[in-house]
């Protein structure tokens, strides 16, 4: 019985042995018929294709002159798309005779890998269409809509021409070279001289290391070269890099009289003694609210619609506003010469201190006062405090009291809001508060609250005081000469100890802007 059981093991091993090498081998020549190169085209490679056919002898010709021979000869795979000899007839004797110019327009025309026609959906492009990056490191959307198969803005002739080392596709026109949006602000700058003034003040120049050729080493083995220097921003770090290939933003070119209208209607709200102080504090916020990632697109704009920012904030453009557009090779550029933004929308927001943070937090007496944070995962930062007063208040409440300091405070009207939350009291507590700021004389106002009653199953923002203009722009410098704080105070003596508590649950306190 064994042996039979054997035999049966062993032939049925043997069976799938030879039916996985009928497969494999069924598989070898399907890969060798899909493979074979029945085309004639695929006999010969790219440069050999192009130079068949006399149509293309001068695109042929300028890729020998800018030294792409030799990289379309590597053994590697490649995409072109030929202008034909009359499409380059067309481009200026200023490119022509310009080297780094016309290497960018040739390498403008060809990238590594191979793409054809046949273009997968891409969301982000909400098309048939792929990005390709080029060799001058632009990159060129390729789409085919409906059967119209183009490259960048050009209609592709004759597309997907198979070759030894890649695809070839034929057009009768040039593609030229598109600038990003640094540089076409930057070539534009009399269209947008406030724009550019203040942008300039962060330019950098750096030390390029991947563009600069190494020449060897010197005496202390350092490497020298043949270096390369280029112009960064550091305000690119906040905004989005606005000269980067890699990326694609819609920027708001902001013409002069659009700055003034926006600037008018935002310098208000940075009131200070130095006017210095004020021009800089509302063009920061002005141009930092420009930016726009993902891409937007001129036809999506309905004056209603909000668009998230670089900033984070959600604001309307106003497609009326919009006199140009250009789409460039890292994105959109809308030349506005109006700009309505609502100032809630982009810098006039309920600013919130968490009590839990200490770093502009005092306590009235360390000994006699204490404030613990407690993890809570519905609080707005996590966490919550348990705030207790463990002796008499004192005359001059100097020991029962937590005082916060507020930050970048716009001149402008706000309410107190302040958020409680559940503890472990036994009874309610009696609080009150103090508002207090610094006006353009530097000198200080007080508002003393009324008290108020605080169950300890309070858990909820409660609206204290009235509303409150605040005169003068405070930012966030911890020395600011210019202050606004307010103090929470536990106003429970010994003989309230009856009916209140002194311990309660507080979870932040914050300024809502006001209307």
């Amino acid at each position: 019985m064994n042996n039979k059981n054997n035999f049966i093991a062993t032939l049925s091993r043997t069976l799938a042995i030879v039916l996985i090498l009928f497969a494999f081998s069924c598989k070898e020549e399907a890969l060798e018929e899909h493979y074979e190169q029945l085309d004639d085209r695929l006999e010969t490679s790219i440069l050999e294709t192009l130079s068949s056919d006399s149509d293309y002898s001068t695109f042929l010709q300028l890729i020998k002159q800018t030294g792409y021979e030799h990289l379309l000869s590597s053994s590697q795979a490649f995409t072109v798309w030929a202008p034909n000899n009359e499409a380059l007839s067309m481009v200026s004797s200023t490119i022509l005779n310009d080297d780094v110019a016309l290497t960018a327009l040739i390498g403008n025309h060809i990238s590594r890998f191979t793409y054809n026609s046949t273009i997968s959906y891409n969301e982000e492009l909400q098309d048939n269409s792929v990005l390709v990056k080029m060799f001058n490191n632009k990159y060129v959307e390729f789409s085919n809509a409906g059967g119209q198969v183009t490259f960048g803005d050009v209609a592709v002739q004759d597309a997907d021409i198979l070759t030894t080392n890649g695809v070839l596709h034929k057009m009768s026109d040039v593609l030229t070279v598109s600038p990003n949006i640094w540089s076409y602000l930057n070539d534009n700058a009399n269209d947008f001289p406030e724009l550019i003034t203040y942008f300039e003040q962060f330019n950098k120049i750096s030390f390029d290391e991947e563009n600069s050729v190494s020449l060897g080493q010197n005496s202390l083995g350092q490497t020298v070269y043949d270096s390369v220097f280029s112009i960064t921003n550091t305000r690119f770090s906040t905004i989005g890099d606005l000269s980067s290939e890699e990326s694609r933003f819609t920027f708001l070119g902001l013409t002069d009289a659009a700055y003034t209208g926006v600037y008018d209607s935002f310098k208000d709200f940075y009131q200070f003694p130095v006017e210095d102080s004020v021009k800089t504090n509302t063009n920061r916020t002005i141009f930092n609210n420009l930016n726009f990632f993902p891409i937007v697109e001129l036809e999506d704009l309905d004056g209603i619609t909000t668009n998230r920012n670089t900033a984070g904030n959600n604001v309307i453009i106003d497609p009326a506003s919009v006199t140009e557009n250009f789409s460039l090779s890292n994105g959109n550029l809308f030349v506005v010469n109006e700009l309505n933004y609502d100032p809630k929308n982009v810098m006039y927001k309920p600013i919130r201190y968490e009590i839990e943070n200490p770093e502009r937090r005092t306590i009235g007496n360390l000994s006699e006062f204490s404030v613990v944070q407690d993890f809570d995962e519905t609080a707005s930062g996590r966490f919550t405090n348990t705030v207790n007063l463990l002796a008499n208040p004192d005359n001059n409440d100097s020991n029962n009291y937590v005082e916060v300091a507020f930050t970048n405070v716009l001149s402008a009207s706000y309410k107190i809001n302040v958020k409680f939350s559940r503890v472990g009291a036994s009874k309610k507590t009696k609080l009150k508060f103090e508002l207090s700021y610094v006006d353009a004389s530097k000198q200080t106002v007080v508002h003393e609250i009324d008290a108020i009653d605080v169950s300890n199953l309070e858990e909820g923002v409660v609206t204290i005081g009235d509303i409150y203009d605040i005169p003068v722009f405070v930012n966030n410098e911890i020395d600011n000469d210019y202050f606004v704080k307010l103090k929470v105070i536990v106003d429970v003596i010994d003989a309230e100890l009856i009916l209140y508590d002194r311990k309660f649950g507080l979870d932040y306190v914050e300024l809502t802007p006001v209307e």
